[in-house]
């Protein structure tokens, strides 16, 4: 089985690397974008087996 990967798609640093951490102690790879349109990139760029995401994004 291929290693999960999870999206954190969030405006704020300090958030996105407490997500990182936490995830890569359960052995999860992650992709970060701190906007819309960098999480449609990687969307587009590649499935993942999770997104977490902040509900209110300035875009």
């Amino acid at each position: 089985m291929n290693q999960p990967i999870a999206l954190i798609v969030d405006d704020e640093p300090d958030i996105r690397e407490l997500l990182e951490i936490t995830l890569a102690r359960m052995n999860i790879d992650t992709v970060e974008a701190e906007n819309l349109a960098q999480a449609r990139k990687a969307l587009a760029a590649q499935k993942f087996h999770l997104c977490l995401a902040d509900m209110r994004l300035p875009d």
